[in-house]
C-alpha cells in the first residue's frame, strides 16, 4: 500500500527530474593545458588550481589523454577552469574551437 502511494505521490515529479538542468561544468581529462598568458589569474585550494579569466576571448589549449591535438577553449570574463590531478571541470559557458594537431601547435616561433 505505502508502495502505491509513493509511486501515486512521485509520478507527478518525474517531469521535473527528466528536465533538470546541467550542472553548470563539463569535465575533461587531459595530458596537457595551456592558459593563454596574462589573460588568466590562479589560485590555490591544494590539491586543486583554480584559474578565472581575467578577459573576454581568453583562451586554455587542452591535450586529452589519448588524442593527438589540442583543443582550444574560450572563456569569458570570469569563467572558472578548476585543475585537480589530470582532471579540469570547466565552467558551462566555455565555447570549443576546432582542434588543432599538436604537432603544429608545439612548433617553435621563428
Amino acid at each position: 500500500m505505502k508502495c502505491k502511494v509513493l509511486r501515486f505521490l512521485l509520478l507527478p515529479l518525474l517531469p521535473i527530474l527528466l528536465h533538470a538542468d546541467s550542472l553548470g561544468f563539463f569535465e575533461q581529462k587531459f595530458s596537457d593545458l595551456h592558459f593563454e598568458k596574462g589573460k588568466w589569474s590562479r589560485s590555490v585550494q591544494l590539491p586543486c588550481y583554480t584559474y578565472a579569466a581575467l578577459e573576454d576571448a581568453a583562451t586554455v589549449n587542452v591535450l586529452r589523454i589519448g588524442m593527438g591535438n589540442l583543443v582550444p577553449f574560450k572563456a569569458a570574463k570570469g569563467l572558472k577552469v578548476t585543475v585537480c590531478g589530470s582532471t579540469a571541470a570547466f565552467d558551462e559557458g566555455f565555447e570549443a574551437g576546432t582542434p588543432v594537431s599538436s604537432g603544429i601547435a608545439r612548433r617553435p616561433r621563428p
